[in-house]
């Protein structure tokens, strides 16, 4: 097995960038659905059952279908995700299936920015909820597509369970002293597994997610008309980064 200087020596980069680029589309995604579609999140799941809780606790039937429709779609993207990355092709390595998963996902994200940018004013009635669906179901891909690579201590799409990891990787960083001589996992993806020495690469993925969800904030108020274009771009840039390094392994 490599140790992690080996590991650190080798061009690993592509990968931090591309968990970077997603949790930049769940940050952005987040906040455009709060905005655009209801008051809902389609990335953050806690947090929309949360709403729902509250929607129908105050008898608000209209707000609590969208939260249910979010919930929907995020299962179903869920079970369309796991179709894809959860493959037992041989012949085929992980970042096939991950693009794959991607490409998807941002076609779905694509039909999603051509429905905004086609209506000038707010979604309403069967509009409203095709978008939210479209939206959540995308999240659902993403969000199965990062649990298949089985990152220890990283996410995407739920801000949570990062604040968690980064909290255990601390602690058991503190404990053993953060060592750098720790060895890696055999596995194919290209990651330590010990989580103290992935505390870095927790953080840089909380930042980018909350950066993004300031970033579309600022978008809603001096530039609303591009806003639905910016999770196409950061997942096309994800597609990029996957094409280029399966084209390199070939």
């Amino acid at each position: 097995m490599k140790t992690y200087q080996e590991i650190q020596s080798t061009s690993y980069r592509w990968f931090d960038v591309m968990l970077m680029l997603l949790s930049c589309v769940a940050g952005s995604t987040d906040i455009i659905s709060y905005y655009r579609l209801g008051h809902v999140f389609t990335a953050n799941m806690t947090g929309n059952v949360i709403l729902l809780g509250i929607s129908i606790g105050q008898g608000e039937l209209s707000t609590s279908l969208y939260r249910v429709a979010s919930l929907a779609g995020f299962f179903a993207g869920v079970f369309i995700g796991a179709l894809i990355v959860e493959n037992k092709n041989k012949k085929k390595k992980w970042p096939y299936f991950v693009m794959v998963a991607t490409v998807v996902e941002s076609a779905i994200i694509a039909t999603l920015a051509i429905i905004w940018l086609a209506h000038d004013g707010p979604l309403k009635n069967s509009i409203l909820y095709i978008a939210i669906l479209l939206s959540a179901i995308s999240m659902g891909i993403q969000s199965v597509t990062i649990w298949h690579l089985d990152i220890p201590g990283v996410v995407t799409t739920f801000i949570t369970g990062n604040i968690t990891s980064i909290g255990m990787s601390a602690i058991k960083g503190l404990r053993r002293g953060f060592k750098k001589d720790i060895e890696a996992s055999a596995s194919v993806i290209p990651f330590i597994r010990n989580p103290e020495n992935r505390i870095e690469l927790q953080l840089v993925v909380l930042g980018t997610y909350i950066f993004a969800a300031i970033f579309t904030g600022w978008m809603e108020n001096f530039a609303p008309r591009f806003l639905p274009l910016l999770p196409l771009v950061l997942i096309l840039g994800v597609v990029a980064i996957l094409w280029k390094h399966i084209k390199k392994h070939q």
